[in-house]
């Protein structure tokens, strides 16, 4: 018979720190290590559900994805946003190849090209873009496509090879100077910012943006069209890996730098068109307070003003009903506008700028 003494020390064993410390290490590694295997073999897995639609173009140490459909001349570019992948343009890039030839492709990083073997500033991007047109055989004149940051990369390729470019197209795109104006200077000087773009990748070989949602959030948006709901599982699926987390961190940490090359001076007398998300339709409702969010509004479309202005010939259209992924709200617009530089490129329509804003 044991004595309540004796129970009390076998219960005061069973339960000493270290034998808790010991369980809780062990359920946390088991956890990582499932983790790990989770994602893992959904990204295997995910390789051979969405098998790259384009081709891998070896440019001298690097492999990127570039996917062209349609014929004639001028070919259309399209670069993708900061985190997004040659994905985002499947809606409007078989408008567009049903009268010209158009590519997209994915930066380094990004969607089906490989891991980056350079710093991510706009100037190496433009670089590896030549080297990616070079080598697939891409010949010019171009009409430029850009969203968002891929407008920087852009602009440096156009100061670099402007007697290849017939024209551009930004589609809301961001501002070289956007960190110096408020509030976006507050948003990019943020403390919990820059901590979730240094801690953020850590947690992706472990499945966490994955199993929470994060990565399918990005990508799925109110009131979007049925046709590109079909297209979140694709784009998630090139996004909710370890590479892009860190090409997107490293774009970031050099996006100063991007800002500095893409502020190449204006475009003369380049045919340009500025498309504009609707005001009406607020993006930065995540990033802003509601009073912030006004002065976020306004201080955007002063910015797009203000790259319209790069251009003597240039049209700024706000997107009606668009968010800031025109290219999926409004694919039909986004494709009437290209394919109005690409008949000024053939000779067969004149280009005519217009210094008042357009509401389509």
């Amino acid at each position: 018979m044991f004595s309540a003494s004796s129970d009390l020390s076998s219960v005061q064993n069973r339960f000493r720190p270290g034998s808790f410390l010991k369980w809780l290490v062990i359920s946390v590694g088991v956890v990582l290590v499932a983790g790990l295997v989770f994602q893992f073999s959904i990204t295997l897995w995910e390789g051979h559900l969405y098998p790259p639609p384009g081709e891998l173009v070896d440019i001298g140490g690097l492999r990127l994805h570039i996917n062209c459909t349609g014929a004639g001349s001028p070919t259309v570019i399209m670069e993708a946003g900061p985190n997004d992948s040659s994905v985002i343009w499947q809606l409007v890039q078989p408008d567009i190849s049903k009268f010209t030839r158009v590519c997209s492709y994915d930066r380094a990083g990004f969607g089906w090209s490989d891991a980056a073997n350079e710093p991510r500033s706009s100037l190496n991007i433009a670089n590896e873009l030549a080297r990616l047109l070079t080598r697939a055989a891409v010949p010019g004149p171009y009409v430029l496509v850009g969203h968002d940051f891929g407008t920087l990369d852009l602009r440096v390729f156009t100061a670099r090879h402007r007697q290849d470019v017939a024209g551009m197209v930004f589609v809301d795109s961001v501002h070289p100077d956007i960190h110096n104006r408020p509030p976006f200077n507050v948003a990019a000087q943020s403390t919990l910012a820059n901590l979730y773009y240094q801690l953020m990748p850590w947690t992706v070989p472990f499945g966490v943006p994955r199993i929470l949602g994060w990565c399918r959030e990005n990508f799925t948006f109110p009131n979007q069209p049925k046709e590109w709901a079909q297209l979140v599982p694709e784009a998630t699926a090139q996004y909710c890996r370890l590479q892009s987390w860190r090409a997107e961190q490293a774009q970031v940490t050099d996006e100063h730098g991007s800002s500095f090359y893409a502020n190449t001076g204006p475009l003369g007398d380049l045919p340009l068109i500025v498309l504009s998300h609707d005001p009406e339709v607020n993006d930065f409702g995540g990033f802003f307070s509601p009073a912030d969010l006004v002065v976020a509004e306004r201080s955007w479309m002063e910015m797009q003003g203000e790259l319209r202005g790069l251009s003597t010939r240039s049209k700024w259209i706000v997107a009606k009903g668009s968010f800031h992924w025109i290219q999926i709200s409004r694919p039909e617009l986004l494709a009437a506008e290209v394919q109005e530089i690409v008949n000024y490129a053939r000779g067969t329509a004149p280009f005519q700028g217009d210094p008042a804003q357009e509401s389509k």
